[in-house]
């Protein structure tokens, strides 16, 4: 009998809530893990179990010191298990792994039946990786497929000189790691190239939108303003945001921001000199996000040209803009494949003058043809990117029996 089992840093509903009120942000990877498995499932019929480690800030700024071992069932059947360990500054990584590679022991002594497993890793971390290929030596008729979104090396660019030589260090165990692995689904395919995998052994998956969460999106009472929503540092380009925003002479015009980020106390300061800025930081529900994403005229998407991890991974935030129905304004990057640009505004150049020139010419067209692109680009997330949809072609890559089509 085949068995299903995911490696990440996936939590139950209750626990995400809980570690975000602390200071856990990846709400991406949690909807992100969530579409993939739960479309998995509904694909082949199979449930998976799960061993997960969270990729928590280290405390204090996370406020816990201790994280606690949480067992779930995300669905009748299953075991899911979010590892506990110290969360020191500096270490927290390693006892991470250690926890995880720990309870991988645990479920192959309790849940293996002694068929064969496919696993699925999802992030090119250490930890999680090091889980699935120690199972892989102990159960040879096994497969491990890895789910890269980004690439570790151009993200968290800011930080300190210790923490730099740490993940240099883990570099080279996640270089080590990568060949052993049977299969690849990257977000860009540029990833591809950079790592050298070979043709044969990867596709093309740049995220999912579940489509139970097409039923929270309605029609909105329309304002004239352009909004961004997600993280607000400096590295995705706010204070060009906020600067060419600010030099529009449209009174009427505002600019929405949610989220949180190292732009927060920029952002701040320029909405006290100008009205037109509304900063939400943020909202208490996703649902809150989406409905105000509604009510606006114009999304932005603010990943640069010029930031490294730009050619290496697809923007997640552009499903959520483009299955609202308005229309998305953002730069052409390698990690948004050719075929979206059909769907989407953009913008010429990284500069103030061609942001300006841009969020203005796109204000100034015909109602009607924004509305036309906003429902185009919905209706291409609706039919081709929901998890089920992009399920179905990772169950084919991998070779899954399907049970359900």
């Amino acid at each position: 009998m085949k068995q299903l089992l995911w490696i990440g840093c996936l939590e139950s509903d209750e626990e995400f809530k809980m570690k975000a009120q602390k200071g856990y942000d990846l709400a991406s990877a949690q909807i992100s893990q969530k579409n993939i498995l739960t479309g998995i499932e509904k694909i082949t019929g199979m449930i998976f179990d799960s061993i997960n480690g969270s990729v928590l800030p280290p405390f204090p700024i996370y406020a816990d010191r201790k994280i606690d071992k949480i067992e779930w069932e995300h669905n009748l059947g299953s075991r899911d298990v979010s590892v506990g360990y110290l969360n020191d500054k500096y270490i927290n990584r390693v006892n991470c792994k250690k926890a995880m590679l720990t309870e991988s022991d645990v479920w192959y002594q309790e849940r293996y039946q002694g068929g064969e497993v496919d696993i699925f890793v999802y992030s090119m971390r250490s930890a999680p990786m090091a889980t699935a290929i120690k199972l892989k030596s102990k159960i040879p008729n096994s497969r491990v497929f890895l789910i890269i979104t980004d690439l570790p090396q151009f993200m968290d660019l800011g930080q300190s000189r210790f923490k730099s030589l740490l993940k240099k260090v883990d570099g080279i165990e996640i270089k080590r790691l990568l060949p052993k692995f049977d299969g690849y689904i990257l977000y860009a395919k540029t990833m591809a190239k950079f790592l050298g995998i070979e043709s044969k052994r990867w596709m093309l998956m740049e995220g999912s939108y579940s489509a139970s969460e097409n039923k929270m999106l309605g029609v909105q009472t329309k304002r004239k303003a352009i909004m961004y929503s997600g993280k607000l540092d400096k590295e995705y380009g706010l204070e060009l945001l906020v600067d060419s925003f600010m030099e529009i002479n449209d009174e009427n015009l505002e600019l929405w921001l949610t989220g949180g980020g190292n732009a927060v106390d920029y952002i701040k300061e320029k909405a006290s000199i100008d009205h037109r800025i509304k900063f939400y930081g943020f909202l208490p529900k996703r649902e809150d996000v989406l409905i105000l994403q509604q009510q606006a005229a114009l999304l932005l998407n603010m990943r640069l040209p010029s930031e490294k991890s730009s050619n290496f991974c697809f923007p997640s935030k552009l499903f959520e803009y483009m299955v609202t129905g308005v229309p998305v304004l953002t730069f052409k990057i390698g990690g948004i494949p050719d075929e979206y640009y059909q769907y989407l505004y953009t913008i010429e150049n990284e500069d103030k003058a061609s942001l300006i020139h841009a969020i203005q010419n796109t204000m100034n067209l015909e109602e009607k043809e924004l509305e036309d692109k906003g429902k185009q680009a919905k209706n291409y997330i609706l039919r081709e990117k929901t998890s089920e949809a992009q399920a179905k072609r990772i169950v084919e890559f991998v070779g899954l029996r399907r049970s359900t089509l």
